[in-house]
C-alpha cells in the first residue's frame, strides 16, 4: 500500500513538474522580431511586390487573412492573428506593406512594427501593429477622411460609365489638390511641415493638401468605393507613384500629379485639369508624351498593353470634363486663335459645340523630366486660361475678365465682370469662386445670394437655384433655406 502511495506520489510530482513547465516550454517556441513595412503614406516608392510573398496558403487564405489584418486595424487592436496566411520572416513586410498601402483609410498606421513567430517553423503567427496617432485623434481624423470621401463621390451618379466614373474623379482631384512646396530655401525638406500628412490620401480629403503619393491613395480608394479595380504605381528611381485603373477588363496608367501641374507653385487655380496622362498605356507613360515613367512597379502584375486611349479627344483639354446624363460636356481648345467652345460629345463619338467661343491667354508651359537614363528632357505644353464649371444646373465660362453663365441649349449670359485676367473657376460649399492673374494667391468666394441685386426687386439672370426654370422669389427662398 506504501509502494503503491510513493508511485502515485511520484506521479504527481512529475505532472506538477510538467504543468509548471508547459507555458515555458511553449514560450521558448515562440519568437519575437521586428519589421519596416514599405508604405506610399510614409513616401516611401520601392514597394514589395505580390512576387515577394511564396504562397504557401491558398489565395483565398490570404485574402481572408488580409482582410482580418486590415479590420484589425481599423480597430486599432495592438495584435492580429496572421498563423493561417503561413507567412515566412521574409514575406510578411510584402504582405502587411500591402495591406495598408491598399487601404488609405489606414492612414494612421506606422510602418514600424513587431510580429511573433514560431521557432519550429518560422512562420509568423501574429502582427503587433504600431500607430501614428492616438486611438481618440484616429476617431476624429477618421471622421474627416470619410466626409471628404462622401464629397468626393457626389460628383458621380449612375448614369456614368466605370470610365466617366474614373474621369470625373480625375478631374476632381486635379481641380482642388494643392501640391505643397516642401522644400525650404536651401533645397531640402522643410522640417516644419508634417510630411506624412501629405503622402497620405488623409492629407487631401482633410485640405486638398498632398503630393504624388496622397493623390495616387485618394484615387485608389475613391474608385474602389464605385467597384473599379485601381492599382498603385511606383518607381523608387523616379521618387513618384500614380494609378493603375482597370476599365472593361483592361488596366491603363493614371497620373493625377502630372495632369496637376500648376504653374503657381503650392497654389491651386480651380478647374484646372490636363489630361495628357490619363488612360495611357504602358509605352505611351514611358515615352516623352507620357513624361518619362520608368523602372516602377505594382503589388501584383497589372500591365497596360491597351493604346485605346492614348489617343483621345481628352488630350488637350486643360480643364474639368462633367458628364451630364451620360454626355461629355468640355471646352474644346484651339491654341492658333486663342479661344474655346463649350462642346458636347456623346459616348458614340458625336460632338456638337453650344453658344458662342470664348477668348482667353494662350500661353506656352516648359514641363520637365527625366529618362531612366537621368537626362533631363524639355517637354513642349500649352494652355489657355478658359475653366469649365458645372453648378446649379448650369454651365459656367470665364474668358479674360468675365464669368459667363450658359444653359444646355446654349443661352449665355455675364454673370459676373472683373478687373484683371480671371486664372481660376470652381467652387467651394456650393459657392463659386475664381482667382486673377495679379492677386494669384487669394480665392474670392460669391456668395450665392449675391446673384441678386440689392434691392431684391429685380433678379440676377443666371440664379435660377432651384431649377424651376423662372428667376422669382422662390431662388432667393432657395438659398436662404438651404
Amino acid at each position: 500500500m506504501k509502494k503503491k502511495k510513493r508511485i502515485f506520489a511520484i506521479i504527481l510530482a512529475a505532472v506538477s513538474v510538467l504543468l509548471m513547465c508547459a507555458p515555458l516550454i511553449s514560450f521558448a517556441q515562440v519568437r519575437v522580431g521586428e519589421g519596416e513595412a514599405t508604405l506610399l503614406q510614409e513616401g516611401e516608392f520601392d514597394i514589395a511586390t505580390g512576387e515577394s510573398i511564396h504562397r504557401a496558403a491558398p489565395q483565398s487564405t490570404l485574402d481572408t487573412v488580409a482582410n482580418n489584418v486590415y479590420m484589425g486595424l481599423l480597430s486599432y487592436s495592438n495584435r492580429i492573428d496572421v498563423s493561417q496566411a503561413q507567412l515566412s520572416q521574409d514575406e510578411v513586410d510584402a504582405f502587411y506593406s500591402n495591406v495598408i498601402n491598399d487601404n488609405p483609410d489606414l492612414f494612421y498606421v506606422s510602418s514600424s512594427y513587431r510580429f511573433y513567430y514560431s521557432q519550429s517553423s518560422g512562420k509568423v503567427t501574429a502582427i503587433v501593429p504600431q500607430y501614428a496617432m492616438e486611438q481618440n485623434e484616429v476617431e476624429a481624423a477618421l471622421d474627416i477622411f470619410y466626409a471628404g470621401v462622401e464629397k468626393a463621390l457626389k460628383e458621380v451618379d449612375s448614369s456614368m460609365s466605370d470610365l466617366q466614373k474614373a474621369l470625373t474623379l480625375h478631374d476632381y482631384i486635379c481641380a482642388y489638390a494643392i501640391y505643397p512646396n516642401i522644400y525650404d530655401s536651401n533645397g531640402y525638406y522643410d522640417s516644419s511641415l508634417d510630411l506624412d500628412i501629405y503622402h497620405s490620401a488623409y492629407g487631401f480629403l482633410k485640405n486638398n493638401i498632398a503630393v504624388c503619393a496622397g493623390y495616387t491613395l485618394t484615387y485608389s480608394y475613391l474608385l474602389k468605393q464605385l467597384g473599379i479595380d485601381c492599382e498603385y504605381v511606383s518607381s523608387d528611381d523616379m521618387e513618384h507613384a500614380w494609378n493603375k485603373v482597370k476599365i472593361d477588363g483592361k488596366w491603363y496608367n493614371v497620373d493625377i500629379t502630372f495632369d496637376n501641374a500648376d504653374f503657381n507653385d503650392a497654389e491651386n487655380t480651380y478647374g484646372l485639369a490636363y489630361h495628357t496622362c490619363f488612360m495611357k498605356s504602358d509605352s505611351f507613360f514611358q515615352s516623352e508624351n507620357g513624361m518619362y515613367h520608368y523602372n516602377y512597379l505594382t503589388y501584383d502584375a497589372a500591365n497596360a498593353t491597351d493604346t485605346s486611349y492614348d489617343s483621345a479627344f481628352w488630350d488637350d483639354v486643360n480643364s474639368r470634363i462633367y458628364t451630364v446624363n451620360g454626355d461629355y460636356y468640355y471646352m474644346n481648345p484651339n491654341y492658333n486663335s486663342q479661344n474655346a467652345v463649350l462642346t458636347k460629345r456623346t459616348t458614340g463619338g458625336t460632338e456638337t459645340t453650344i453658344g458662342t467661343s470664348y477668348r482667353a491667354a494662350t500661353f506656352s508651359i516648359t514641363r520637365y523630366a527625366k529618362d531612366s537614363s537621368g537626362t533631363m528632357h524639355e517637354i513642349p505644353h500649352r494652355d489657355i486660361l478658359i475653366r469649365l464649371l458645372y453648378l446649379d444646373g448650369k454651365f459656367f465660362v470665364n474668358d479674360y475678365n468675365n464669368i459667363y453663365a450658359v444653359t444646355m441649349n446654349g443661352t449665355k449670359y455675364t454673370a459676373f465682370s472683373k478687373t484683371g485676367y480671371l486664372i481660376s473657376l470652381g467652387s467651394v460649399d456650393g459657392n463659386l469662386v475664381y482667382q486673377t492673374y495679379d492677386d494669384q494667391s487669394t480665392v474670392v468666394a460669391i456668395d450665392k445670394k449675391e446673384y441678386f441685386n440689392d434691392n431684391l426687386l429685380s433678379y440676377h439672370i443666371y440664379a435660377d437655384t432651384n431649377n424651376d426654370g423662372y428667376i422669382n422669389g422662390r431662388d432667393w427662398a432657395y438659398i436662404v433655406n438651404s
